[in-house]
């Protein structure tokens, strides 16, 4: 042992002298060479996390209907932290600061609507910006499993996924889908290729649901929704592979939710089921085409009997470098809404094209033929994101 010290200590000398323009730093670079082999021990607790932020744009550019403000935009932020007590125990917490009044699943006539592309609520401003706390759960993991429990958003798809960035309005319409803010537990297992989830929870209707800054309130427990019963007897199974079959570069996912509601006239337990789909085509080192597809069918759809819903994503992203372009064509078929008036079905065709500047600052540009509710137009949209992680 003394021997190797020895001869460690005159290499890391020789190569401090020629390191010349660190000659301040020589003994610094001599103990980074010495021990540059041992692995420095992570400190604990420590703390993680990262933060999107993202503001955009839009506007309508050509509409024969009226009392649609032109105009709008929002800021979002979504900060994700986590405590870390170990390797395996973590507290992880996640929020969103939104604009209530734009980004919401409070709907009182439309209750799963995200966001409403051409509704009355368009505009600029921060009145209404809220604070939610999305997740607050304690989390275990090590490489084969990972449990949570406490405040969390089971998996249900992938389509509102934000980092897959298929133009500036997919992910929020995809959203309506989305399983979020449920109160239970959840196991994921992972495979060589296969990550399976299990999640049984309910809607949290706590302090929790309130958001500072402007309060939107505390969700209501007793209205009928889907999810909103108070026991863990609603429970949802996701499934995230790769490479199946041995065909390289294919992803795909798909997933049941069942959704149990209390026992109110004209309410039945919802239950649904997701496919999707992604392949990378590689076109040369710096070009890449992948074809996505995302396919959604509920039935009961929020707890309403016989309320079917079909959702349905198509898109082709093609990638060059820094840059990206898309084509996607969205749908949502809903069969009747809980007010029993008018058409809460919508469709978009969109055109977008992105850029990833360094330092993950990203921008996306969309062009959309918007159908919604019975109303068209057609929308013009950008998108500034910042990631930062630490």
């Amino acid at each position: 042992m003394q021997k190797i010290h020895l001869k460690n200590i005159i290499i890391s000398a020789f190569l401090a002298q020629k390191l010349r323009k660190l000659s301040s730093f020589s003994f610094f670079t001599i103990f980074l060479i010495c021990f540059g082999n041992a692995s420095l021990a992570q400190q604990y607790p420590s703390v993680s996390g990262s933060v999107l932020m993202q503001l955009e744009i839009d506007r309508i550019i050509s509409t024969k209907e009226k009392g649609i403000s032109a105009t709008n935009s929002y800021i979002y932020s979504e900060p994700k932290l986590s405590l870390n007590f170990n390797r395996n125990w973590s507290l992880k917490t996640e929020w969103r600061l939104q604009q209530n009044d734009q980004l919401t699943t409070r709907n009182e006539d439309i209750p799963e609507r995200y966001r409403s592309f051409l509704g009355s609520n368009r505009g600029v401003g921060l009145s209404e910006v809220g604070l939610i706390v999305e997740q607050l759960k304690i989390n275990f993991k090590n490489d084969d499993l990972e449990f949570s429990a406490g405040k969390f958003d089971p998996t249900f798809g992938t389509a509102y996924n934000k980092a897959k960035r298929i133009g500036v309005f997919t992910a929020q319409f995809a959203e309506d889908y989305n399983l979020r803010e449920k109160i239970g537990a959840n196991l994921i297992a992972s495979l060589e290729k296969v990550k399976i989830g299990v999640s049984t929870f309910f809607n949290d209707s706590t302090d929790l649901s309130k958001s500072a800054i402007n309060n939107r309130g505390r969700a209501k427990r007793q209205d009928g929704i889907a999810g909103n019963n108070g026991t863990l007897s609603s429970y949802a199974i996701s499934v995230e592979g790769r490479d199946p079959f041995g065909i390289q570069n294919w992803n795909y996912n798909f997933g049941y939710r069942n959704l149990s509601v209390d026992n109110f006239a004209n309410s039945a337990a919802e239950k649904g089921y997701v496919f999707g789909s992604e392949y990378l085509i590689k076109i040369s080192e710096n070009t890449s085409l992948v074809p996505f597809i995302e396919v959604v069918k509920i039935s009961n759809f929020t707890g309403e009997k016989n309320r079917d819903a079909i959702y349905a994503t198509t898109a082709a992203i093609l990638r060059y470098n820094s840059w990206t372009a898309s084509v996607a064509n969205l749908k949502r078929d809903i069969s009747k809404t809980t007010t029993g008036s008018g058409s809460n079905n919508g469709r978009q065709l969109q055109l977008s094209a992105g850029y990833k500047f360094a330092n993950n600052l990203t921008l996306d540009v969309s062009r959309a033929d918007v159908r919604e509710d019975g109303k068209k137009a057609a929308m013009l949209g950008a998108m500034l994101s910042y990631f930062y992680k630490f």
